[in-house]
């Protein structure tokens, strides 16, 4: 199965990104990943066998026990475009030593892919390019709109990838809270 680990926004974040995805409007060429599908990604696992699960939950719940909560996730300052100007994404602050902590918890059980993983990047995406890319006119458009939001974190999920033609479904396979500041 493919599998992530990822953080949430909460209803609020969701509402207001809602808005920024009637601002863009409906660009030819662009699919929007849409409000169930919005998320950071903290560490993506790739196809794991479904006899690493349990051991997957229960590296994630050690490694979200190790970090005290809430954390802030601050989004923004602007979209952005990267990997090749396919994926328009927003920036995702505070989350470094989270996506650390569970990168170092679930390396003994999917280590390192064949390339070396690249280094935690936050962000949250808002839509990609339709296999072909958009002309200059609208990457400009689209880029640097302002927006920021902040967003309570107290857990962190192990996510299943199923493939459908209206885009991934994603299914939390294991929630893991993180510990509570007293």
């Amino acid at each position: 199965m493919r599998l992530f680990v990822a953080v949430w926004p909460d209803d609020e974040t969701r509402r207001r990104l809602s808005g920024l995805e009637l601002e863009l409007g409906r660009t030819k060429g662009l699919r929007f990943v849409g409000p169930e599908r919005w998320h950071v990604t903290l560490r993506f696992l790739g196809e794991v066998s479904e006899d690493a699960v349990g051991a997957l939950g229960e590296a994630l719940v050690s490694a979200a026990a190790s970090v005290t909560g809430p954390l802030q996730c601050r989004l923004g300052p602007g979209t952005g475009w990267f990997t090749g100007v396919r994926v328009l994404h927003l920036p995702a602050a505070g989350l470094d030593g989270l996506a650390a902590a569970v990168r170092t918890a679930t390396l003994p059980i999917v280590g390192e892919p064949d390339e070396p993983e690249p280094a935690f990047n936050g962000h949250l995406t808002l839509a990609r390019s339709k296999g072909r890319r958009l002309g200059v006119a609208a990457l400009g458009e689209m880029a640097n709109i302002p927006f920021e939001a902040s967003f309570p974190v107290t857990a962190v999920d192990l996510v299943s990838s199923q493939p459908s033609p209206r885009g991934h479904r994603y299914t939390t396979v294991v929630s893991a809270s993180l510990t509570t500041a007293t």
